[in-house]
């Protein structure tokens, strides 16, 4: 597999991976050298995500009602963050660009990357604004400790150098905290830029370690990586254990590791079944004993309209249609919200308040979710 958007580089998007996990770089880049990295074909959420971006970005991209309610809530912090941003002064700001990709070179030979999604400067070439979309669901560290945005940074360091205060804003219109705001200043840019130059040359250390974790979930080489492997082993083993009674329970900062690492061996064993699924989809011999089935067909009607007039003309009760149907949240709030001409949160409130006496909330088992924020480091 290669990369020819990235010429086979890292990137800003590989940042959370690559500071805590120096020696998967290396792995990546001797699989490719040796055509042995597979492309791991994008799931619904990621297809989902790359069509959001290009809407924001105004390509003619085709949307379904729940993207382009993301487009829209989009544009809507675009421009609430912009103009707090310029402090109402937009004719002092411009469009810089959108979907822009910002190259780090040694000379003209390229050594790194970043795209960032859309960028506002100052018309004196003083201030930028650099703004990242997150729009699907899962966690998003904010903007004061976000590797990938330091590193665009650290890109608009070295390709505008006369810039001297930076705004990175993350816009997540399908989480709680929908905006997130970090600043740096011309030192700290300059910092970020040293560090990324660090990291490169961590990366390229041909002895650089290789430690497992849930940042292994988007690396391109986890189905290659002997670590990851072991990772399985080991928690494998210690399960054993403490179900044998042989071990007890670890809870503080070990616990908390060991709950890691069962997260991280989910993930790679996952990885690892879709790529046999891969394999044996491309040679049906190669796993002696194993074989694909056919996946579960389930019915399912999407003209519910035209259902309502099939059932009707047979005469049928239409409360049983009704008891029968099952409501999409979501879609109906979408509808709704073009219908009032409302969304965000005006869109939420309004329609939780219209339809207060038949919504219900259905509650499920708690489930375990690691802390975003970083731990707050006692006083000396």
């Amino acid at each position: 597999m290669t990369d020819s958007e990235r010429l086979d580089l890292s990137s800003a998007s590989s940042a959370y991976r690559r500071r805590r996990c120096t020696g998967s770089e290396n792995l990546i880049r001797q699989l490719r050298k040796r055509g042995l990295l597979k492309e791991i074909p994008p799931g619904a959420d990621a297809i989902s995500g790359t069509a959001s971006h290009a809407g924001w970005a105004g390509q003619d991209v085709q949307l379904d009602a729940t993207q382009e309610q993301t487009v829209q809530t989009l544009k809507h912090l675009e421009t609430l963050v912009v103009t707090d941003w310029c402090a109402g002064q937009s004719n002092d700001i411009f469009v810089l660009g959108r979907e822009v990709r910002l190259w780090l070179r040694q000379g003209i030979e390229p050594l790194h990357s970043g795209q960032y999604d859309c960028a506002y400067v100052s018309k004196d070439w003083r201030r930028a604004l650099i703004l990242d979309a997150k729009t699907l669901y899962g966690e998003v560290d904010p903007a004061e400790h976000n590797d990938q945005l330091r590193e665009l940074v650290a890109l608009f360091r070295f390709n505008y150098p006369q810039i001297t205060h930076y705004t990175v804003a993350i816009l997540a219109p399908n989480q709680l905290e929908r905006v997130s705001i970090a600043t740096y200043d011309m030192l700290e840019a300059e910092l970020a830029l040293r560090l990324l130059r660090l990291s490169l040359l961590e990366t390229a250390d041909p002895d650089a370690v290789r430690t497992p974790g849930r940042h292994c979930d988007h690396c391109p080489a986890l189905n290659n990586c002997e670590e990851a492997r072991q990772l399985i082993g080991h928690t494998h083993s210690l399960a054993k254990r403490i179900e044998a009674g042989q071990y007890t329970l670890p809870l503080g900062e070990k616990g908390a590791r060991i709950l890691q690492e069962i997260d991280t061996v989910k993930k790679v064993l996952k990885s690892l079944q879709e790529a046999y699924k891969r394999e044996l989809a491309a040679d049906p011999d190669c796993l002696p004993g194993w074989h694909l089935k056919n996946g579960k067909r389930i019915r399912q009607i999407d003209d519910i309209k035209r259902a309502l007039e099939l059932w009707s003309a047979q005469r049928l009760d239409i409360a049983d249609f009704l008891s029968a149907t099952e409501i999409s949240i979501s879609k109906l709030e979408a509808a709704f919200g073009n219908a009032i001409g409302a969304r965000g949160k005006r869109l939420t409130d309004s329609f939780n308040t219209s339809f207060a006496e038949v919504i219900t909330l259905k509650e499920y088992a708690p489930e375990l979710e690691r802390d975003r924020k970083p731990k707050t480091l006692p006083a000396s």
